[in-house]
Parts: structure tokens; C-alpha cells; sequence
């Protein structure tokens, strides 16, 4: 008698572990869903970021799936010639979509591929921006800055205002800089010139000295962007490429042994 029920206990245990080594998260009748079952339906990736709550409504949505596949069954639409033919293709999709999903898998991209498809195409990677005409005053301290501050208040004109007070070569004639882009103006000037009216000017400390600047011009300038901005649209680009000639290749190959008719 001890025997027998150190063998129920056996058997409770053995059928124990099985259920937790599947990892069943879900139960309709017959039917069950392991956990490897729905993660099979992601990426290792994609499944990371599914949050519990996303993860509790896939859940739902398999149960109401399989409740209304059960009915189905039941009232014995799954044999009809029709839906048979549906499951078929559907089953020949997905197999055929898990074997791209395979080959693209394997596809590798060097960053030589990204740049050089970057130098073949440059012309099709290109922004807008706003350039600024310049004209400017520099001096060297906090006293002269003043100065020139007072002046043009009082109605000096700025370009008299830079030809008396800056301490650089362009202020001779009149600190006239010409046109500067955002970046190569850098941020603080950038952002300070910007905000002004065209006309207005404003003052930058930076490690020359102290700018007055102002802008009585602009231009919308269409320029190349760089490798870096755009390398990850390249990368998208390439690896559609690579995806395509793959299909193709793969396609091919698969013709190439097989005997096929077509009568429509």
C-alpha cells in the first residue's frame, strides 16, 4: 500500500513538473497556450519591450481567437473546401515569411558599404538651412564695448561704429563678415543673432573678445548633409536593397529545380 501511494506521489510529481516545464499561461478547454508559444510570435528584442499589461492582453486576445475557433470546429465550418483552402495559403505564408525572416537574419553591413553608397549618392541626402549676413564690431574689453554701446544708442551708425572701434582687419570696412550658416557661427551666436529683427544686433563674450553683431540679410542655402546624419537611413536603405536582391536570388534558385506549370 505504501508502495502504491509513493507511485501516485511519482506520478503527481512527474505531471507536476511537465505542466511547469511547459509553462502554460493559458487554457481554453483542450487548448493551451505555452509562454514559448506566444514569445515565438516576437523577437527576442520585440518580446523584452512588451510591457505586462501588453503581454496579459495578447493573452486575451489568443483566448477569444481559440473560443471562436472552437465554435468553429463545432458547428463544422473548419471542414468546408473554401476555409480549408484559406488555412493552406495562410499555412504557406507563414512558412514562407519564417524562412525570409531566416535568410534576412543573416544579412551583414559594413560600415565601408554605408559610406560608399554615401559618396555614390550624396546628392540625394540634402537640407535647407537659413544663412545670416553678418556685420560685426569686435573689441578686446568691457570698457570699449560700452563705448561703442553708447555710441550706437546715441545714433552713430554701425557700420561708422566699426570702422572707429573694432580691433579686427574687416572692421575697416565697415565689419561687413558676409554670409554664416548656424554652425558656423556655433550655438551661443547662433542663438543670440536668431532672435533678432534684421537690423537689430545683440553682443556675444567669447574668447576673442567682446562681439556686436547683427544681421541685415539672409538666405535659404541647400546644402549636403553629412555621413552621420544620415547614416541610419542609409543603413535602412541598403539593408532593403540587400533584402530584395536576396528574395530574388532565392527565388531564382528555387525555379531553377523546381518543375512548374501555370494554366490561367
Amino acid at each position: 500500500m505504501k508502495r502504491f501511494v509513493i507511485f501516485l506521489m511519482l506520478i503527481f510529481l512527474l505531471i507536476s513538473c511537465s505542466k511547469k516545464e511547459e509553462n502554460i499561461v493559458a487554457q481554453v478547454n483542450k487548448d493551451t497556450l505555452t509562454l514559448s508559444e506566444l514569445k515565438a510570435n516576437f523577437s527576442n528584442t520585440e518580446w523584452e519591450t512588451l510591457g505586462k499589461e501588453k503581454k496579459k492582453e495578447l493573452v486575451q486576445q489568443w483566448i477569444k481567437m481559440t473560443l471562436l475557433a472552437q465554435e468553429a470546429d463545432k458547428e463544422r465550418i473548419s471542414d468546408t473546401k473554401v476555409l480549408k483552402q484559406r488555412i493552406e495559403t495562410a499555412t504557406k505564408k507563414i512558412k514562407s515569411n519564417a524562412l525570409l525572416s531566416l535568410k534576412y537574419s543573416e544579412i551583414k553591413i559594413s560600415e565601408n558599404e554605408l559610406f560608399n553608397y554615401y559618396k555614390l549618392h550624396k546628392g540625394n541626402f540634402q537640407k535647407k538651412i537659413k544663412e545670416y549676413k553678418i556685420q560685426r564690431i569686435l573689441v578686446n574689453n568691457k570698457t570699449k564695448l560700452g563705448l561703442v554701446l553708447t555710441e550706437l544708442k546715441n545714433g552713430m551708425k554701425f557700420t561708422e561704429a566699426a570702422r572707429k572701434y573694432s580691433d579686427e582687419k574687416i572692421g575697416k570696412n565697415g565689419g561687413y563678415a558676409g554670409f554664416f550658416s548656424p554652425q558656423q557661427l556655433g550655438k551661443t551666436k547662433a542663438a543670440k543673432i536668431s532672435k533678432l529683427k534684421k537690423w537689430q544686433y545683440t553682443t556675444v563674450q567669447t574668447n576673442k573678445g567682446y562681439y556686436v553683431l547683427r544681421y541685415y540679410d539672409t538666405r535659404i542655402k541647400t546644402i549636403e548633409k553629412t555621413f552621420f546624419e544620415v547614416k541610419d537611413e542609409i543603413k535602412q536603405i541598403v539593408l532593403k536593397n540587400k533584402k530584395d536582391e536576396l528574395y530574388q536570388r532565392l527565388l531564382d534558385d528555387l525555379k531553377s529545380k523546381s518543375e512548374i506549370s501555370v494554366s490561367i
